[in-house]
């Protein structure tokens, strides 16, 4: 038993410089800074627990032997009950040795992947001997073996399989997580404590058109490409936080202003085309928290296209103060991922055992939020500032219940 407790920020500083070449037509270039911050910890209790290390992957005395031994026994009895299963008539006819042996094969598969994992993969972890689990384990063996002796007359068969002896601890979770297959996960990190970095985020340049700009009634439109400049974030981190996405966007935007008396009404309106690219993965259903690194392909990445409207009721308070609310909606449709070629697919299906197509890592990346929040902005000649915070307040995908604050300050200067 346990109890995991994970906290997530994100902080971006974006550095902003727009030139306008005409009272209209202007060009900006974004660069951000991006923060990200990880707090996360585990706290195992011994109250409860059902779940121990493998002996195999803590090399414990004897362990090796015994497994060895059980499945050697349990084989060979398999095999002499096949021999019997053999004077049986063809199927459909009953046959208890056929029978029997269909079923307790499926246990014997079971088990054997419980201790030695499937494909290139281990299984770090089994059921306490003490445990529920631990305990129908043995009883359900000790009745196999039984049924071998009492019912088919076959002997040899005596020995058990090697659970664990002893509970799950911290040091040990962390010593799995970073060891690589088949006795860990591989992955770069401890992720149970408190860690942060600062990156480059992803890059824009923008070209702005200013349509109307009359005393009630303004608009303009924005054409930006969102470079791909961020830093890669990587598969082998757990509680992975990206930094930027990494690839090409092309977004356009129209922003309305509206003022009557001292209502003052800001309309946005944005949608954006995200080009494919590729990206590193460990290919597994989203829900999955540990993945071996067995799984880790690169992938084609097609992410999904997006649009959003935010709006801002404010009131003017003052001629250099405004205050109201805001909305914004946002709407991105989903990711889609694929293997680069067969190859890489046969490659990971070998990998793990099994096969995984890479549209599981689709699940949940089509998002979708509302957030509602107020905003406070002052103005005088040459200086702007605005402070707003937002809540989400609804979502779809996987979509945090984040609360999203805003500082923006602005200076204007005429160069010439």
């Amino acid at each position: 038993a346990g109890l995991l407790s994970v906290r997530q920020e994100r902080r971006t500083y974006p550095t902003t410089a727009e030139l306008g070449l005409t009272n209209r037509l202007s060009v900006s270039l974004m660069v951000p800074m991006v923060r990200v911050a990880t707090r996360a910890s585990l706290q195992l209790s011994n109250r409860g627990a059902n779940l121990g290390v493998n002996p195999l992957v803590l090399n414990a005395l004897g362990a090796r032997g015994t497994d060895s031994a059980f499945f050697a026994q349990f084989d060979q009895a398999l095999a002499q009950l096949d021999q019997q299963a053999a004077g049986c008539a063809a199927p459909p006819s009953p046959c208890a040795e056929r029978d029997s042996s269909a079923r307790w094969r499926s246990v014997r598969d079971a088990l054997h992947g419980a201790v030695y994992g499937v494909g290139q993969t281990g299984s770090p972890f089994l059921p306490l001997d003490t445990s529920t689990a631990g305990q129908a384990i043995d009883t359900a063996i000790a009745r196999i073996q039984q049924g071998f002796t009492m019912t088919f007359r076959i002997a040899g068969f005596d020995t058990s399989v090697a659970l664990a002896s002893d509970t799950l601890t911290g040091a040990s979770f962390e010593q799995i997580l970073l060891s690589p297959d088949p006795n860990g996960f591989g992955y770069a990190t401890v992720p149970f404590i408190r860690n942060f970095r600062y990156r480059l985020g992803d890059v824009e340049l923008a070209a702005k058109y200013r349509l109307l700009a009359g005393t009630h009634y303004s608009a303009a439109i924005q054409a930006l490409v969102r470079l791909p400049t961020g830093a890669k974030d990587s598969a082998n981190d757990l509680l992975i936080q990206s930094v930027g996405d990494h690839q090409l966007d092309l977004e356009g935007r129209l922003m309305q202003e509206l003022t009557v008396g001292p209502l003052w009404l800001n309309v946005a309106v944005r949608a954006g085309m995200q080009r494919p690219g590729t990206r590193v993965r460990r290919v597994a259903p989203w829900d999955a928290f540990l993945v071996p690194a067995a799984a880790t392909a690169d992938l084609r990445w097609d992410p999904g296209d997006y649009v959003g409207v935010d709006v801002a009721p404010l009131v003017r308070l003052a001629p250099e103060f405004a205050a109201g609310v805001t909305a914004g909606y946002f709407s991105k449709e989903r990711d889609h991922y694929a293997f680069q070629s067969s190859q890489d697919s046969i490659a990971l299906t070998t990998r793990m055992g099994f096969a995984t197509p890479a549209s599981v890592l689709d699940q949940g990346t089509a998002q979708r939020w509302l957030r509602l929040g107020f905003a406070v902005t002052y103005h005088v000649p040459g200086v702007e500032g605005g402070f707003s915070i937002e809540q989400t307040v609804s979502g779809a995908g996987l979509v945090p219940g984040a609360t999203v604050y805003r500082l923006v300050l602005r200076a204007t200067r005429k160069l010439f």
